[in-house]
């Protein structure tokens, strides 16, 4: 009994080796990177907006400037927000990536667009149905 089990914990590892190097592989080209790497760089942006606003003098030209800037860089960053959320993973790797990625900014105190809303206006709503999508994608495969 003891050799069946060690065999097949043994097969079950190499196993999730073999799972884990595919989905690597396979998620280099998945879309739902991109729409992680465009929120990141649009939420970078935003916050760098936010610093140049402070750094500038009330009632100043440069200050109006920056906070044009601040502005369409908040737009920026909600429209990629919703890129993200409507982005179908071609992978369980890129399933995983964009909740990884939520969760880590939930747990980090960002805000998603909209998310007082309920049903399909929502944020989650609609990330909840892209991730559902892939994972019938994937599994039709």
């Amino acid at each position: 009994m003891k050799s069946v089990t060690r065999r097949g914990g043994l097969c079950l590892m190499v196993g999730a080796a073999a799972a884990s190097t595919l989905l690597a592989s396979d998620a280099a080209e998945d879309p739902a990177l991109a729409a992680i790497a465009k929120h990141r760089k649009a939420s970078a942006d935003h916050l760098a907006s936010i610093y140049a606003v402070d750094d500038t003098d009330p009632g100043t030209g440069a200050r109006y400037d920056a906070e044009g800037l601040n502005e369409a860089c908040c737009h920026a960053a909600w429209d990629a927000a919703w890129d993200l959320a409507s982005t179908i993973p071609t992978t369980l790797a890129g399933i995983v990536a964009i909740l990884q990625y939520a969760n880590e900014l939930e747990d980090a105190g960002e805000e998603w667009p909209d998310t007082d809303r309920i049903g399909r206006d929502g944020w989650h709503y609609r990330l909840r149905q892209t991730m559902a999508a892939a994972a019938v994608n994937i599994a039709a495969v």
